[in-house]
């Protein structure tokens, strides 16, 4: 996909001006969408981060980076599988976003979805070119390539989770063994923050460490 192609998306989008939700995750797709609705959205913004668990160090520094380098406000706001464990029902994703155009009064919702993430994902967008006019929703890097996302990450100077420069092909907002392990290591105290949230998810973690990956 050329780099005209890409951007396609951003283009059409930016000559709407009506006000837009932006999903916010920390991860490395999200902060390419960030950087480029903060330069080509003419509208009002709303940004809205959606906790694993609230006020973990290794979000809030991306979280709080971004919000001085843009000078916003990122709201926080519960998570779908935090909700759904709260509440003891599951909570569709869908009915997250809409309590959020619910409390802000907003329709229009910029999420970082790509195509090619997954045979899922382009199933869920075969249809859809840049806006989805029907459901409201923006997709900016629709049509990014991995490499063109790490390359524009690189070209702006983005930073982006450390997890990334370990490996790991994905933000740590949805915790495996794995990922828990390392925050463990990493940062112990929201190591704790976790399993004091989530108890259930400390077993996979202890047999990790007894047995290894498998």
């Amino acid at each position: 996909m050329s780099k005209i192609h890409c951007l396609a998306a951003i283009q059409k989008i930016s000559q709407i001006t009506e006000p837009c939700l932006v999903g916010f995750s920390t991860g490395r797709d999200s902060i390419v969408m960030l950087d480029l609705m903060m330069k080509n959205y003419k509208g009002k913004m709303t940004f809205v981060y959606y906790y694993f668990v609230p006020n973990l160090e290794y979000k809030e520094k991306l979280l709080k980076y971004y919000e001085q380098k843009y000078d916003i406000k990122i709201e926080r706001r519960p998570s779908q599988i935090t909700l759904s464990y709260m509440l003891g029902r599951v909570i569709k994703q869908s009915e997250v976003f809409n309590n959020s155009r619910h409390e802000f009064g907003i329709s229009y919702f910029a999420l970082g979805e790509r195509r090619c993430e997954s045979l899922k994902r382009r199933g869920k967008l075969a249809h859809i070119y840049d806006v989805d006019e029907r459901n409201k929703y923006f997709y900016p890097l629709i049509d990014f390539s991995n490499k063109q996302v790490e390359s524009y990450v690189k070209l702006h100077n983005l930073p982006i989770g450390e997890e990334y420069k370990v490996g790991y092909k994905h933000d740590l907002s949805i915790c495996d063994p794995k990922g828990l392990l390392y925050i463990k290591h990493q940062y112990p105290d929201d190591y704790n923050k976790i399993i004091r949230t989530f108890p259930n998810l400390e077993a996979g973690v202890r047999r990790l460490e007894m047995y290894g990956s498998e």
